[in-house]
């Protein structure tokens, strides 16, 4: 029954169903602990206001991209409510991050190898064309701090 749900799903909605495993995995095994909801609930509260105010946006503005009331943003982020599945996919898109992200604490979203992958998989899925502007730009970057560092 688990797995005709699981392939019916995946073939549905990938994406969800990858972040839903994610969240799986995140509320039972936290490196070798138990996480509560409670503390996923704070994690996912956390970086939703994180990225909303990085963006400059207000709740009333969150909730207009997401087609939901403000005071359901509001409750989110104030740990009140817990979002399905599906509204964390609608806020991943309207943040135009992955779902999974929604997830990491800030201290992995600071740490060089996250931020070295999301880099990776910027370029991998980056057009020969969008490749041709960002290398000359790294390269210049990447001369100039080990210049500083001699």
């Amino acid at each position: 029954m688990f797995l005709m749900f699981y392939t019916t799903m995946s073939n549905r909605h990938n994406n969800v169903t990858l972040f839903f495993f994610t969240l799986l995995l995140h509320l039972f095994i936290m490196k070798g602990n138990f996480m509560s909801i409670a503390k996923v609930s704070s994690i996912l509260a956390s970086r939703i206001r994180t990225i909303r105010n990085s963006k400059g946006w207000t709740q009333s503005r969150l909730a207009l991209e997401i087609n939901v009331n403000p005071a359901y943003v509001s409750r989110i982020e104030s740990c009140k409510k817990i979002p399905t599945v599906y509204m964390i996919s609608r806020i991943a898109e309207a943040f135009e991050v992955e779902e999974y992200e929604l997830l990491l604490d800030d201290a992995k979203l600071a740490s060089p190898d996250y931020k070295k992958n999301k880099i990776i998989n910027i370029l991998k899925e980056s057009s020969p064309s969008n490749i041709n502007i960002y290398f000359p730009l790294i390269s210049a970057l990447h001369k100039d701090r080990k210049r500083k560092r001699k």
